[in-house]
C-alpha cells in the first residue's frame, strides 16, 4: 500500500518536472541560482561595511568623533607610541595649548 502511494507521488513529481522544467534547463537553473545567491551574499557583505551609513537620523559622521590619540588598527606594532600620544594629549589639555601654536 505504501509503495503504491510513493510510486504515484514519484510519477506525479516526474510529470510536473517534465512539464515545467525540462532536463536540459536544470543546469541553467542551478548555475543562475548559485550566481544570484552569490551576488546577494556579496551585496549583503558590502552593505555591512564600516563606510556604509544606514542611520540617517543619528550621527552620520561617526569618524569625526575619533581623537588623535585613538588607535583604530587591529594590531598595534608600536604600543609605546600610542601611550606617549595619550600622555601628550593630556598635557595639551592641561596646558590648553594647541598643536598649531607649537609649530
Amino acid at each position: 500500500m505504501n509503495s503504491d502511494i510513493t510510486r504515484k507521488i514519484q510519477i506525479t513529481n516526474r510529470a510536473f518536472l517534465k512539464k515545467w522544467a525540462p532536463a536540459e534547463t536544470l543546469p541553467i537553473f542551478g548555475i543562475v541560482g548559485i550566481a544570484v545567491g552569490g551576488a546577494s551574499y556579496y551585496l549583503y557583505r558590502l552593505s555591512q561595511g564600516p563606510e556604509v551609513v544606514w542611520d540617517r537620523h543619528g550621527d552620520w559622521r561617526p569618524w569625526d568623533k575619533i581623537t588623535h590619540d585613538t588607535n583604530q588598527k587591529l594590531i598595534t606594532v608600536n604600543p609605546e607610541f600610542w601611550e606617549k600620544r595619550r600622555q601628550f594629549v593630556k598635557e595639551q589639555k592641561a596646558n590648553s595649548e594647541r598643536v598649531v601654536d607649537q609649530i
